[in-house]
């Protein structure tokens, strides 16, 4: 639990590059009216739409294009390491609450196991067995809460910072007009041939910026 590894990031690429991505194909086909393709081997009535795609990336060639990495963005954006510090914590505390209770039930387990049970009732020996595997049933039941309690944090928080990047790319595209900003992780599939359409210092620094505001906001206010 505390020593789980705070992956939020993993799978960002993928995710990201379909929240995130600007892919503004303005110069689509029009559909005509009667397009469709019949296949001659089944019923005349049934048609299968044709693709609106474009064909060829001519259209393309001018678009505006930036990407960052999403790797500097989980070293340097400040609320991925507060979020990460934040569930560790909450893993110790949880960890801790876990091994007091495990302390509780091995000594009960050991009282019972020392008991004798040469003059007990079948009743006593029966409520003894019960209360083993109560014990048992209780420390499962606390191991898979504190899981899914780390588990739901971890979405929670990843659901956060997702849509603080979603926000502040969209903010940051308002006055840029990219028609594409990709997020690449380093050993991922996109390979980059240009540094200069690099806009992660930007990405990281905004983030920065918009975090440190509003932490300063309830600060100044509690000030008061």
């Amino acid at each position: 639990m505390a020593n789980k590894n705070f992956l939020l990031l993993i799978g960002w690429n993928v995710v990201l590059s379909a929240l995130l991505g600007w892919a503004l194909l303005r110069q689509a086909a029009p559909v005509p009216a009667d397009a469709a393709l019949t296949d001659g081997g089944s019923d005349p009535d049934m048609t299968v739409p044709i693709s609106t795609m474009p064909t060829d990336t001519a259209a393309l060639r001018d678009a505006h294009i930036a990407f960052f990495f999403m790797d500097s963005i989980q070293a340097g954006y400040e609320l991925v390491k507060e979020s990460a510090s934040r569930v560790q914590s909450m893993g110790k505390q949880l960890e801790g609450n876990f091994a007091k209770e495990m302390q509780k039930a091995q000594a009960e387990a050991q009282r019972l196991a020392q008991k004798d049970h040469t003059y007990s009732t079948q009743a006593e020996v029966a409520a003894d067995e019960q209360r083993f595997q109560e014990m048992d049933r209780k420390i499962g039941e606390m191991r898979a809460s504190s899981q899914d309690r780390i588990e739901e944090m971890q979405m929670r928080m990843l659901r956060d910072i997702t849509m603080e990047i979603q926000t502040f790319l969209a903010e940051y595209n308002a006055t840029h007009h990219f028609d594409f900003i990709f997020s690449i992780q380093d050993e991922g599939q996109i390979w980059v041939g240009n540094k200069g359409l690099d806009i992660t210092a930007d990405v990281v620094g905004g983030l920065n910026e918009k975090h440190r505001a509003k932490k300063a906001v309830p600060e100044a206010a509690g000030g008061k």
